[in-house]
């Protein structure tokens, strides 16, 4: 038996596995309705989270909350200047000599830190288990001038942004032992404006054509969903928005060159590549419509590609209100094509269907793709997904240490899915994903996968979030790949 007739077999071998993790999480259902005075937890299981009836107009008149009753916000880990989003007058701050301008300077600065325990073999030969305690922090300092200007920095100082290159105590695998990867490396440094904002003494009438958005420096950069790019780069940008264009709400143009640090799978951040980029979005009656163009001059031995992707957002009423998304990307490999997904010619055909569940905020999804030849993408963090890691948890990567996707998500020559249920509770402070999600290698060079998995997510107070996860792959004549996650995310 071939492809996924053989991990449906391997699945049916083990449905008391298969038990034991959909009975933890229908546990946790079934603690979560309990909760609910109206109903016991063995009540109907449609939908798995809160019912939530649908909120008519209210005959009373209802006062706006004052102050003292909206809940306040806490602090930033740093507020200097005008708080943020606070109330009250604001600084009258001071005018910029020749330009013009009126910059109210304020510094916010804040943090994202997570912490993990976690074990993941995904069944590769030679692969070891890695089981470790693993540290991920991002910090960022914000210098806002004004409203539209502003100075970003980025630092990750417990890793190296490789997936062996975290702060960690490995008990098994690669490196056992403490691993120190701190440092202060700048991940993200950028400067992000309007022209008209910046420099308004060139048109103190507002009449000239000059309000276009630029950026500057080291940044994030993502399209198509991650899916042709999702890198930081060095990079310079202009962007001109709501241009006006027959038949469309908003039309915009954005134009990118990017010099350095572009990692095209790699895992080697060359000084060579140079992108050239053209990003297109519409806002249309019935679809949001994105083209994206990307040529990369890799100054280097069978290195220059270009990238081409398209996408289809919308709403479809006739199908009682399923939100659907379409997408088309290609990568055309412009000299010889590289091994281990780094440049290759191929389509990837992509699409997602997801719809609230009846009487609740549940969504149900449903996201099918097929890869013809091998897509690569125009650049990918090191740490990050391949281009399947938006159609499903069990094809994203959590970007944390040596814990990666649970199913290939890289595209050459191959069909797959992912379905699954998220559920809410408790005012969305509590979230359910259960998803099945698989891949068949349809030119038989490579493997195929089907695999079952969960995320639990818990804030607890304003400030942290408690996340359980686990998975079990099925992975061909490979062995199995299991793994579970514990995490613990702080944000100041």
């Amino acid at each position: 038996m071939h492809g996924f007739g053989r991990g449906i077999e391997r699945l049916l071998t083990r449905i008391p596995l298969v038990l034991v993790v959909f009975a933890v999480c229908l546990g946790v259902i079934g603690t979560a309705q309990a909760a609910e005075k109206e109903k016991p937890w063995y009540g109907s299981l449609w939908p798995l989270g809160e019912h939530i009836e649908v909120q008519t107009l209210k005959e009373e008149v209802v006062k706006f909350k004052t102050g003292g009753e909206i809940p306040f916000r806490p602090a930033l880990f740093l507020e200097l200047g005008d708080p943020f989003l606070d109330t009250g007058p604001l600084d009258a701050g001071f005018e910029v000599p020749i330009i013009g301008a009126v910059w109210q300077p304020r510094l916010w600065s804040y943090f994202i830190n997570r912490t993990t325990v976690q074990t993941f073999d995904n069944g590769a030969p030679g692969r070891l288990r890695d089981t470790e305690i693993a540290n991920r922090m991002d910090f960022y300092a914000n210098l806002q001038l004004t409203g539209t200007e502003k100075i970003l920095l980025g630092l990750r100082p417990f890793d190296n942004n490789l997936p062996g290159r975290f702060t960690r105590y490995a008990f098994d695998g690669s490196n056992e032992d403490f691993n120190n990867e701190l440092n202060l490396d700048v991940e993200t440094l950028f400067f992000e404006g309007d022209i008209g904002s910046l420099v308004p003494n060139l048109d103190r009438a507002g009449m000239k054509p000059i309000d276009f958005g630029f950026t500057v420096g080291r940044q994030p950069i993502t399209f198509q969903e991650g899916i042709i790019i999702n890198d930081t780069i060095d990079a310079v940008g202009f962007v001109r928005n709501n241009l006006v264009f027959p038949g469309t709400s908003n039309l915009r143009i954005a134009g990118m060159w990017g010099w350095d640090r572009l990692d095209r799978n790699d895992r080697n951040r060359g000084t060579d590549p140079n992108m050239y980029a053209l990003f297109l979005f519409a806002d249309a009656h019935v679809s949001t419509y994105n083209l994206d163009m990307i040529y990369v001059d890799d100054n280097a031995a069978n290195g220059d590609a270009f990238y081409i992707g398209a996408s289809a957002i919308q709403r479809i009423r006739a199908l009682g209100g399923i939100s659907t998304a379409f997408r088309i990307n290609n990568s055309i490999a412009l000299d010889d094509e590289i091994s281990g997904n780094v440049l290759g010619n191929g389509t990837l055909l992509s699409a997602e269907f997801s719809s609230t569940v009846a009487g609740s905020d549940d969504i149900a999804y449903f996201n099918p793709f097929i890869g013809i030849g091998n897509f690569t993408q125009a650049g990918r963090e090191q740490i990050v997904g391949g281009p399947l890691a938006s159609l499903g948890i069990l094809f994203a990567s959590p970007n944390l240490s040596t814990y990666g996707a649970e199913i290939s998500p890289f595209t050459d020559d191959v069909v797959g899915f992912a379905a699954g249920y998220q559920a809410f509770w408790d005012n969305h402070r509590r979230n359910l994903i259960l998803e099945i999600a698989g891949r068949h290698d349809y030119d038989g060079k490579g493997f195929d996968q089907l695999g079952i998995g969960f995320q639990l997510q818990q804030a607890i107070g304003r400030r942290v979030q408690a996340q359980l996860e686990g998975f079990y792959t099925f992975n061909g004549e490979r062995d199995d790949g299991v793994g579970a996650r514990a995490e613990i995310l702080i944000v100041y």
